[in-house]
């Protein structure tokens, strides 16, 4: 029996809290805040984290989209700032 990936796992139990955390974030320092707390509570890199909020936002916020696509491409982001979202 295969199982999940942990991302995936993650996001189908916690992708509404996700969505809530986004709606609260302003800036793209309160979504990198909010992808550190991921990994910490996980043990996700932060790149895994960061998908996470992704694969969260396009099932279960995809008004959110927007937001994150903004945070991924602020040039205020540091330069170690994982990709939340694959380039289209």
């Amino acid at each position: 029996m295969a199982h999940a990936n942990p991302v995936d796992d993650y996001v189908s139990h916690s992708g509404r809290d996700v969505c809530a955390a986004l709606d609260k974030a302003q800036t793209v320092a309160d979504i990198l805040r909010f992808d550190v707390t991921i990994r910490r509570q996980t043990g996700f890199s932060l790149k895994d984290a960061a998908s996470a909020i992704g694969q969260s936002a396009a099932t279960d916020c995809p008004w959110q989209m927007s937001k994150l696509n903004q945070a991924r491409d602020s040039s205020a982001k540091p330069a170690t700032w994982p990709d939340l979202l694959p380039d289209s």
